[in-house]
């Protein structure tokens, strides 16, 4: 677990203090820390706080009074918890309290697995479709929130993206990136301007986003969301298939495995065109992996695993055309 400063042991324990009065509690709550961001470290921690019935999430970002940030996400996750009230198998984890000073807000701690605990680490191939299956059904009424509109295609910002970081990569890497670019920016030419579909979307949505509940999926960490396409959330969710081994005739033209990707469309059913999926996959999974040889210190063997799997995946993708 991360370890807290004085200072922000200080911070917690009152902000612990002052739910467990707003929650009639005889004594203030016993708390650890569970996580520490990566991207802001200094200022944005998750506690959990151990309940006499229930455990509590309090999501802190000490720079929130000046961006509005976790009383932004505070009120969506508001609304949220109303809308999937009328879904059997689709929540969102449940708000109880935002601080006056909107410092922190507190919601439901849920000890289950996530979605890429199971996808990263379960043997039973089944189970890993349920999985996609389910996250599928989830983020379809997620994304029926709002009412969709269409927006046209323009996939500019990711070629671009992947041209950027094609100089700083090892000549080998650059080689192979580089032609793998190259097709992508063809089917670009093809893909540009059709009409997709655009919807509210979580717009962070990785399986650690998505908790495994018992008969049910349970959403979490709404600071992203906005108005985007549809694809998008999609990619996010189906890149953590090459995690899983599977044989090359497995795997199609995406980089994914061809049954967990009809397992998430059997319960997702907005309309998604097809061609822009798999140029957004495909897109993604080359991104991901010529960042990850941006890197400056000496790989984790985690990081090593998921560089070496991106490529073997985007191998099997471009070599289908």
């Amino acid at each position: 677990m991360p370890t807290l400063t004085e200072d922000e042991h200080r911070r917690a324990t009152e902000f612990v203090a002052e739910f467990s009065r707003h929650a009639g509690l005889d004594r203030a709550l016993q708390f650890d820390c569970v996580y520490r961001s990566h991207g802001f470290p200094d200022t944005r921690l998750v506690l959990r706080a151990q309940g006499p019935l229930r455990d509590y999430a309090i999501k802190i970002d000490t720079t929130s009074p000046e961006t509005g940030r976790l009383q932004a996400e505070f009120d969506i996750l508001t609304r949220l918890a109303r809308y999937f009230d009328r879904h059997e198998t689709s929540r969102v984890v449940h708000p109880h309290y935002l601080s006056p000073g909107n410092m922190f807000f507190v919601s439901e701690f849920i000890d289950r697995p996530t979605a890429v605990d199971v996808i990263h680490n379960s043997a039973d191939d089944d189970q890993v479709g349920r999985i996609y299956r389910r996250a599928g059904a989830w983020l379809h009424d997620l994304h029926g929130f709002q009412p969709a509109t269409e927006y046209e295609f323009r996939p500019r910002w990711m070629t671009d993206a992947i041209n950027e970081l094609l100089p700083s990569v090892p000549p080998h890497i650059r080689a192979t990136g580089g032609q793998m670019a190259e097709m992508l920016e063809s089917s670009a030419l093809y893909l540009k301007g059709i009409p997709e579909t655009r919807v509210f979307s979580h717009g962070d949505f990785h399986g650690q986003n998505l908790i495994v509940g018992k008969g049910e999926m349970i959403g979490l960490d709404f600071t992203e969301v906005r108005d985007k396409l549809a694809v998008y959330d999609i990619v996010d969710f189906l890149k953590s298939d090459i995690f899983r081994d599977a044989d090359p005739s497995d795997v199609d033209r995406s980089g994914i495995v061809k049954l967990n990707k009809d397992m998430f469309f059997r319960r997702y059913r907005h309309p998604i065109h097809a061609g822009i999926l798999d140029f957004c996959i495909r897109g993604r999974l080359l991104k991901d992996w010529l960042a990850s040889w941006h890197v400056d210190h000496a790989c984790t063997p985690y990081e090593e695993d998921r560089r070496q799997r991106l490529g073997d995946r985007l191998h099997l993708a471009f070599k289908q055309g």
